[in-house]
């Protein structure tokens, strides 16, 4: 067990960032790159990651205008807006936009990891990019606004708005992604102790009012039993961070932050960007919100086209995420219609494109 016990204190009120991050599945020199990069015998990626690295993790719908719309239209209060991309940039982008900030991976990520086509080497470096707030939103260009939010829906008293949900172990099947779940516990557990800081800020895990008394109830009786964070991923929508979170984890474990920073490909001994929200949690820098409030996952199917175009236009959630997998049975068709859904829900221009 580490010595560092985390530091409770959260940060001052301040500006807000959003991140997203981009990339063009279909441009011939980075497929190039990837295939020269690409392990023999790895498949779309690396032995051992499933589909990880297939690739609907790179397909771009022309989708990503919308998601700047949707940034002016439901959160226009934002400071900034850093696009994370390998280099790219989509042809209609204004990059002179005063809000905007082009990044490109070779800016913040060390170059003996580059190139990468790995989102985690990503996520994990987003404090070593500059001029970035301390409070920043991390999006996937697949998750859309769609009302409008202020910056409390994000963070409040400047700290992340993060579901406070405990819970008791549970059996999960073996694939990529929980792999990472169990990868990120255990870094977590290495350094903190996690039972002794849920005891410290068992206030924030047992209040009513933000929980409603049924969810404050069973976290009571949760730390009560087993007394940890249940280990669990954090979904695929976009999520409030502190630079000063991912700073303190690169401190405190740099060799395992560095071993899947250096990986080019997804595999199942990495860690992700779910070890800062738990790292939070853990540390009491955060304020308790119900999760089922932020918004929706629904994989980008034609069986799911009805429910994606509903959403979209009806606005039922505050977010969504429409999220392409290799179950996706006809990416043209699902790729238009979700196309001409967020056309209808954001026709106007941003100040993003080039007029």
């Amino acid at each position: 067990m580490g010595t560092n016990q985390g530091r409770a204190a959260g940060p001052q009120e301040g500006p807000i960032d959003f991140v997203v991050t981009w990339v063009d599945g279909a441009d011939p020199a980075w497929l190039e790159s990837r295939r020269r990069f690409r392990p023999e015998g790895g498949g779309d990626g690396e032995k051992g990651a499933g589909g990880a690295n297939a690739a609907c993790r790179y397909r771009d719908f022309g989708t990503l205008r919308h998601w700047f719309r949707a940034v002016e239209a439901c959160a226009p209060w934002v400071r900034k807006v850093f696009l994370v991309t390998a280099g790219q940039k989509p042809d209609w982008l204004d990059e002179s936009a005063p809000k905007l900030r082009l990044v490109d991976h070779r800016d913040f990520i060390p170059a003996e990891w580059l190139p990468t086509f790995n989102a985690r080497p990503i996520e994990l470096n987003l404090h070593r990019i500059g001029d970035l707030a301390e409070r920043f939103v991390f999006f996937n260009d697949d998750m859309f606004l769609l009302r409008p939010v202020g910056p409390d829906f994000f963070f409040r008293r400047g700290l992340p708005r993060l579901p406070a949900d405990l819970g008791y172990p549970r059996r999960v099947g073996f694939n990529n992604s929980n792999r990472t779940v169990f990868n990120d516990y255990a870094l977590l557990h290495q350094c903190l102790d996690v039972p002794a800081l849920l005891r410290r800020h068992a206030l924030q895990w047992i209040d009513p009012f933000r929980l409603g008394p049924a969810r404050a109830a069973r976290n009571l009786a949760c730390l009560l039993v087993n007394g940890t964070l249940p280990v669990k991923g954090w979904g695929h929508l976009s999520f409030p961070m502190l630079k000063s979170t991912l700073a303190e984890i690169w401190e405190a474990r740099p060799d395992v932050l560095a071993a899947t920073s250096s990986r080019r490909f997804r595999t199942d001994d990495q860690v992700n960007q779910w070890v800062v929200h738990a790292w939070n949690l853990a540390t009491g820098r955060f304020s308790p919100v119900r999760g089922r409030g932020r918004g929706t996952l629904v994989d980008l199917t034609t069986a799911n086209l009805p429910a994606i175009e509903a959403a979209i236009a009806g606005r039922t959630v505050p977010q969504i995420c429409v999220n392409d997998t290799d179950g996706n049975d006809d990416p043209e068709r699902t790729g238009a219609v979700l196309v001409r859904a967020l056309d209808a829900a954001f026709p106007e221009p941003s100040s993003f494109e080039k007029a």
